[in-house]
Parts: structure tokens; sequence; C-alpha cells
């Protein structure tokens, strides 16, 4: 693994170098043990010299310039001597090859700086994306103190619980939006309910509870946010069918409510709140773990409840704020 790369992305980088080295030799060894003297089978000679340009793009499209160049360096290693030594003295030819591995270069060298800047504008989308979401949070937080700290905790730790489950990049995408942005439909209740101190009225309770539905007609009205509102309409939901505003059960919640839920309930027990207390960690933790089959799917709680503490004790300690890179963990 590369030193201070997720694990994940590690694999799946060398699991494309591993591709794009295996593609040259396979290449090599075709072209290499291909007759050149009769007309048909040489046309497959040939052929495999111009798959040549396959795993440099490949490399230039996975690794940008830096990788297309490695694989240009490696297919020019073996090509050259091969033109020296296979065909000297047939000029002729040899500048027909000559001018195959120019090709190559300018291909590659062109994909690569393309595909960096292709990604760079990535980077400019997701920083913007983020800047909108952070907006959103920022909005409500306006109204109720502490509504940013609370949204970017429970992104950290719910992108920590995803990478624990195993969800692959578009769903921690999917699932960072929505937990960061989980509460924005309290931005639709009046100031006399949300910011209320006392206990709210039965009535009163009847619109506080509208707040994820308010938030997913927001949310939908967003194209990259679409999925990501599914999470915020669901996220009071409980596993036994007795939360709000759906009354949906078991896995008619979407697993990335499910997800959130779990952390939702720990970092809300673990700071005070207007109606009470903060509680002890270890108190938490037992609260999560006697409400899972009822409240939380009862694996995704074991889970979290598996999650190193001394992670979890310093997001929900030090209002730990997550980059846009490790919050949206955009694949490039």
């Amino acid at each position: 693994m590369v030193l201070g790369m997720p694990k994940a992305k590690a694999r799946r980088l060398s699991t494309r170098a591993a591709i794009i080295v295996l593609l040259l030799l396979l290449i090599m060894m075709g072209h290499v043990w291909t007759p050149v003297g009769p007309a048909p089978v040489h046309a497959v000679h040939v052929l495999l010299r111009k798959l040549f340009i396959l795993p440099i793009v490949l490399a230039a499209v996975w690794f940008g310039l830096r990788g297309a160049i490695i694989a240009l360096v490696g297919c020019s290693l073996f090509y050259l001597p091969y033109v020296w030594l296979d065909w000297k003295g047939n000029v002729p030819e040899n500048m027909n090859q000559y001018g195959e591995i120019v090709t190559f270069w300018i291909t590659g060298v062109l994909a690569g700086a393309f595909v960096g800047r292709e990604k760079a504008a990535l980077r400019d989308v997701a920083r913007t994306h983020e800047g909108a979401l952070l907006a959103l949070v920022n909005a409500l937080d306006a109204r109720e103190h502490d509504t940013q700290a609370h949204s970017l905790r429970v992104r950290s730790l719910s992108l920590r619980l995803g990478r624990a489950l195993g969800l692959d990049s578009r769903r921690l995408r999917i699932l960072s939006q929505g937990a960061l942005l989980h509460d924005v439909g309290k931005i639709g209740i009046p100031d006399h309910i949300l910011l209320k101190e006392g206990p709210l009225s039965s009535s009163e309770w009847d619109i506080m509870r509208k707040h994820p539905e308010f938030g997913q007609e927001i949310l939908e009205a967003v194209p990259f946010l679409r999925q990501a509102a599914e999470i915020v309409a669901t996220h009071h939901e409980k596993y036994d069918g007795t939360g709000y505003p759906r009354g949906l059960a078991g896995d008619q919640i979407p697993l990335g409510a499910r997800i959130f839920a779990v952390v939702d309930v720990f970092d809300a027990l673990t700071h005070e709140r207007p109606y009470h207390e903060a509680v002890g960690f270890c108190e938490a933790k037992d609260t999560i773990r006697d409400s899972a089959g009822t409240h939380f799917d009862p694996q995704i709680a074991e889970a979290f409840l598996a999650l190193d503490d001394s992670e979890i004790e310093r997001v929900i300690s030090e209002n730990y704020l997550v980059s846009a890179q490790e919050s949206l963990n955009v694949k490039r």
C-alpha cells in the first residue's frame, strides 16, 4: 500500500498497474512469436504492433501523464532493439516502425496531458459542489447553533462506518452528501418551533417531523444531490418500522440512511443538546447496542461498535472537520 493512501485506493491502483504490465507483456510476446513471412499471419504480427497503443492509453487514463510516459518508456525499450536487430538494413521498414514509435509518444503524451486537465476540472467541480453543500449547512447554522459542527462530525463518522462496511466510492460520496445535509429541511421549520427551548406540543412535533420531506424537496431540485435526497428523506426511519415520515422497516430503508441513523444518534448522545445532557462514550455505545434490531440495523450497529474507539473519540471530541477530498472520496 502506498504510504498515506487508503487501502481500497491502493489496491485499485495496483490492479490497474498490473493490467497495464500484463497487456504490454502479452502484446510483446505475441508480436515476437508471430511469424513475419506469410501474408495472413504477418497481418496479425502488424496488428499486434499497433496494439501497443492500448496499454499506453490506459496508463494515461488511469495514471495521467506520468503513467503514460512510464508505459511509453517500457514500450520503447522493447520495441527499439527489436527494430534494430530484426529489421537491420531494411530502411523503409525501419522508418515505418520508427514512425509508429513517434506516434505512440505523441498519442501517449497528449492523452496524459488531456486526462490531467480533465481530472483537474473534475476536482474544481468537486470543490464547487463541496462549497455549495457547506453553504446550505451554513444557512441552517445561522438559525440553529452547532448545526455545522454536528453535520461535519456525523459526515466523518458516517464515512468511516461506510468504509468499514465496504461501500464503494460512489456510495460513499452519496452518503457524505446525505450526512452533511441531513437536516437541511429544518430551513422550512418555523423559528418558534425549531428554536423552542421547552418540549414541543403534539402539533409542533407534527410540523417538526416534516423536515425530512422538506429536505428531500430541496435536494431533489439539484441534479447531483438527488440520490443523497433519499438519505435525507429517510434518516429518521427506524429498523422496526416505528420511525417517520414513511414508517419504513428493515431493508426498505436505504442503506445510507441506516448507516447514518447509528452515527446521528451516537453524536447526539455524546454532545449536549437543549433537551438533554451529553452522556459518556461508553454509555452512548451501550445505547447503540441496546437499540440494535429496533432503532438500528443490527449488522450496521455491530460494525459501528467494532470501529476503533480512538478514531471515534477524536471525531466527537474535537469537532473534527474532514476535507472535501476525504469527505467526497471522488474517484479521480
